[in-house]
């Protein structure tokens, strides 16, 4: 067995990591060091462990982060379109923001520039409530951290971290926004047509 020869505390660990990685598949070294620290010592054991399943594992050392990449799809989360556009929206504001930044330096954005770029592309904001989900769904899946305690202020921050490279790629941005202002313009086939491939939060 790949993982036997550890102690009982440490495969303890290793199977907290490998059910944290097939429940949320992503994870920033900042949010649970720990565990990143776990995935770093048995990296090879993860990575072939991973291979065999045939999903693929990537430790962004550079990034501090974790992504767990599944190719057909089988633990990918379905979207409804208030999450997709909410999604998007923050992958293109962390592209524009990390534009300059040194690697040790998260990008940071406001409520208030959120709504913008929803205004931008003339897409419906959303309500109180909603707002609150959003946000939880992006904290559960390490890709933002709330800065303040009221979330709702237009003045409130929220770190993005960078594991948002991994929810659309960067060759795909251009792509991205193009399909948010087809949307925005009511267009058929526009973005919910692509919403598996566009915001792959597995």
């Amino acid at each position: 067995m790949m993982f036997a020869d550890l102690s009982d505390s440490e495969q303890g660990k290793v199977r907290d990591v490998l059910n944290r990685l097939l429940e949320v598949n992503l994870l920033v070294k900042d949010k649970d060091r720990e565990a990143y620290a776990v995935i770093r010592r048995h990296r090879p054991a993860l990575e072939a462990y991973f291979r065999f399943l045939g999903w693929e594992l990537t430790v962004d050392e550079r990034h501090e982060c974790v992504f767990l990449y599944i190719p057909d799809g089988r633990l990918r989360r379905r979207l409804d379109r208030e999450q997709t556009l909410w999604l998007l929206v923050l992958r293109l504001l962390y592209e524009e923001k990390r534009q300059g930044l040194s690697l040790s330096d998260y990008p940071m954005v406001t409520l208030y520039e959120i709504r913008s770029k929803y205004e931008t592309f003339r897409l419906e904001w959303v309500n109180r409530t909603a707002l609150d989900k959003l946000v939880r769904l992006c904290e559960q899946f390490h890709l933002i951290e709330a800065m303040d305690e009221d979330n709702r202020s237009d003045d409130a921050r929220f770190k993005l971290y960078h594991t948002w490279m991994y929810v659309v790629q960067a060759d795909e941005i251009a792509q991205l926004a193009d399909r948010l202002e087809r949307y925005g313009a009511g267009e058929e086939g526009g973005l919910l047509d692509e919403v598996d491939e566009a915001a792959a939060a597995d």
